[in-house]
């Protein structure tokens, strides 16, 4: 059974509060710990309790709440946010979406739809429960184009997940030919996905940890292989055996993958729990990153497995945020800053990963959020609820 639902409510309507709580109440696991007139006080609910739900109605005040709802998602990314309105138009659902919503529930509320919504919760909090055999989870990280800064990203979200989760974080170099995410950790390995590939029979979790070098920071490395001309011997037949084995040892795979969709790179981004597609804001990435949506959407995969991540993100630089997302059809997930860039320039001339070389820094508070936003929803188990929690805002979105 699931662990007991702990619920804020954000709600300036008294009668409207006293409604959800007779509702909520009728559900046994679900137990009300807040609830709060204004919204002020609502996040102070919300940073003291760290429920598992929120439900926050945007009333009176749209733009004010949805602030304070991206506020919350960004700030507690355990917590699931539920907005509630009585504008059911479809910019109010996309504004909602985009500031992480999980739910959008019409008022006057629908029994079902808000037992429904609370329930997949329920669902999800069974799932994490049962996770613990499931294996690791796997971070593809793909840049549309060479030079977008994917390794950057690669290294100090693996630095940071290794902070926030707690468990077993790996680095797997897949760009074979010329990957350098060796030198951005300054670690000369003696061993490489070669030597892994040659002698799948004889590892072990003990022997591959054994062999395998350890950042200061708890990051583990499979580096690609010294001489350019070694990668033709790793087959995708060798990849999907490594990423098994590192799936049986390590909590969190991250891998630097090539920016080429050739049979490897596609069995990297098939064998993922999560693709962190990469681009800048210059038209060159943008339109390639256009193209690869449309790849992926070929490929089947879901809309909650594809996360576009805009790196030297810079609000008076390049093509506007809206428009931008017209134009590709597509929402960015996160935007990583444009600041520091002497910095991280000297950070990978340095071999120390900005996370590490200036964690206070407007570029390293932006990966350490990111690492804390992906360890709240990256699990297997969830990945079907996710689904179907989307499809339940796009049947909203368009067929009220």
């Amino acid at each position: 059974m699931a662990e007991q639902i702990s619920v804020v409510i954000i709600d300036a309507d008294e009668e409207s509060r006293q409604s959800t709580k007779i509702l909520l109440k009728e559900m046994q696991q679900v137990k009300i710990v807040a609830e709060a007139i204004d919204l002020s006080r609502g996040y102070d609910s919300v940073k003291a309790n760290q429920p598992t739900i929120v439900i926050l109605d945007l009333f009176p005040t749209v733009d004010h709440a949805l602030k304070l709802a991206a506020r919350i998602t960004q700030n507690f990314p355990q917590t699931t946010l539920f907005v509630a309105s009585s504008q059911t138009i479809p910019e109010v659902i996309i504004r909602a979406m985009r500031a992480g919503a999980r739910e959008f529930l019409a008022k006057p509320f629908n029994k079902d739809e808000l037992v429904n919504a609370v329930n997949s919760v329920i669902r999800w909090q069974c799932q994490k429960m049962a996770e613990g055999g499931s294996g690791g989870k796997m971070l593809a990280i793909f840049g549309v184009k060479g030079g977008v800064g994917t390794t950057t990203i690669a290294t100090n979200l693996a630095v940071n997940l290794a902070e926030h989760s707690k468990k077993s974080v790996i680095l797997v170099d897949l760009n074979l030919q010329f990957g350098n995410a060796a030198l951005f950790l300054n670690i000369r390995p003696e061993y490489t996905i070669l030597d892994v590939a040659n002698h799948l029979k004889d590892l072990d979790s003990n022997l591959l940890k054994s062999v395998l070098p350890k950042h200061s920071s708890g990051v583990w490395l499979l580096a690609g292989p010294n001489r350019v001309e070694e990668a033709e011997a790793i087959t995708a037949t060798h990849l999907e055996q490594i990423l098994k084995l590192l799936r049986s040892v390590f909590g969190y795979i991250i891998s630097d993958t090539n920016d080429v969709l050739d049979e490897l790179t596609l069995k990297a981004l098939d064998e993922s729990n999560l693709i962190l597609t990469v681009f800048t804001r210059d038209l060159p990435a943008i339109y390639n990153a256009r193209r690869c949506l449309d790849v992926f959407q070929h490929m089947g995969y879901d809309h909650d497995k594809v996360l576009l991540i805009m790196n030297r993100y810079a609000s008076n630089n390049g093509i506007a945020g809206e428009e931008l997302e017209k134009s590709i059809n597509y929402p960015v997930f996160w935007r990583v800053p444009n600041h520091d860039y002497a910095k991280v320039v000297s950070s990978i001339n340095q071999g120390i990963p900005i996370a590490i070389m200036t964690p206070r820094s407007k570029i390293s508070l932006s990966f350490n959020k990111l690492a804390e936003h992906l360890n709240g929803g990256v699990s297997n188990e969830q990945e079907e609820i996710k689904r179907n929690l989307k499809g339940q805002f796009i049947k909203k979105l368009f067929f009220r």
